[in-house]
């Protein structure tokens, strides 16, 4: 597994700029033509962040905070998996494949369609999975241009290495060993049942090799429950299928997580009440996940400790100095994307997880 340099979240396109020249990133010289727009982001921990606009192939220079334009990518087609539309696009500099999504909008009665935050709750969720050293999709905002329209959405790099491979989906694995799981019949979906699903599997590739494929799991586990992910059911996890090979892999699909589909009236109104119930703190607290009988993502991680998970939370946990290298995401999104209320509701939410998170992993112990 990859290790922190002093000073830089690896991996994340997210460098800690002091004070240096916008247009020195990574310690390489940027020619002012592909630059494009540069804005300086001051996060709630005092670190300064680099974010870019580029036009160009997503290659070099990976260690800054890029808005990809793709409105010139091939589009190589379309996603079948999932209930949102996605498009595969190539990019025109390395030649791999990326998986868009654009963003959803809400048109709810009483108020004006206001675009959902499952953009940059994509984005957050893998810089917070970078810090905590997770293996992850990586992900980059993006945008294309219609006209004068700017489309919003997340792009994310396909996480098979060559064609050979092939991703066997969570719902699949858990079928071959008797565990039929669907929308309406989940009895089946336990994390149990997860645990006996992967014992034949490898952990992904670039993990220390005292990392057991559930120790990794255990992790993901962890960044649901850090950010509020809902959505972990049977098909948003998967392994790799690499003759004669499983590999467990990278957790991906996290957009529903930190207060993303509120609007910033219902979130301004929930920032300033003192009604305990209606707090972010109180929203974080009734997060459901997508196992049986809906546990909160904190009480799944609580029961994958159960299951030879205790040194795993703790390593997990471990990985960050503390909340807020993993709150430092939510502001090194760029200003246009995600408004100063999304920020501190996200970022009141993820405290709240860490807290509770921390507090009952010293319990335990």
């Amino acid at each position: 597994m990859t290790t922190q340099e002093p000073g830089r979240i690896q991996a994340t396109g997210l460098i800690r700029d002091p004070a240096k020249e916008n247009t020195r990133l990574a310690g390489k010289r940027v020619p002012p033509e592909s630059l494009g727009e540069v804005n300086q982001i001051r996060c709630c921990s005092s670190f300064s962040y680099t974010s870019v606009v580029t036009t160009e192939g997503i290659s070099g220079h990976r260690q800054r905070y890029d808005e990809i334009d793709v409105s010139h990518w091939t589009e190589h087609g379309p996603e079948p998996q999932g209930s949102k539309p996605k498009q595969w696009l190539i990019d025109p500099v390395t030649g791999e494949d990326w998986l868009m999504k654009k963003s959803t909008f809400n048109t709810p009665r009483d108020e004006p369609e206001y675009r959902k935050g499952d953009d940059w709750a994509e984005r957050i969720a893998c810089g917070v999975s970078r810090v905590l050293g997770l293996p992850a999709a990586e992900v980059e905002l993006s945008v294309s241009f219609r006209g004068e329209e700017r489309v919003y959405g997340t792009i994310c790099r396909s996480v098979l290495g060559d064609k050979s491979e092939s991703l066997i989906h969570g719902n699949e694995l858990l079928a071959e060993q008797g565990d039929d799981v669907t929308d309406h019949h989940r009895e089946s979906y336990t994390v149990e049942a997860v645990h006996k699903a992967l014992r034949a599997c490898q952990p992904p590739t670039d993990t220390s090799d005292d990392l057991s494929t559930w120790d990794v799991f255990v992790g993901y586990l962890v960044l649901d429950a850090l950010i509020g992910n809902t959505d972990r059911h049977e098909e948003n996890w998967a392994v790799i299928q690499s003759e004669p090979d499983l590999y467990l892999a990278p957790t991906f699909d996290h957009a529903s997580s930190l207060g993303f589909l509120l609007s910033d009236c219902a979130r301004e109104g929930r920032l300033s009440t003192r009604d305990g119930n209606r707090t972010p703190e109180g929203f974080a607290d009734r997060a459901k996940s997508r196992f049986y009988c809906r546990p909160h993502p904190i009480d799944v991680v609580a029961a994958a400790r159960m299951l030879d998970g205790r040194a795993a939370e703790e390593h997990w946990l471990n990985q960050p100095e503390g909340i807020d290298d993993l709150v430092a995401p939510i502001w090194a999104i760029p200003e246009h994307r995600m408004s100063e209320p999304a920020r501190h509701f996200a970022e009141r939410v993820m405290r709240r997880n860490w807290a509770r998170l921390t507090s009952r992993s010293r319990s335990l112990r």
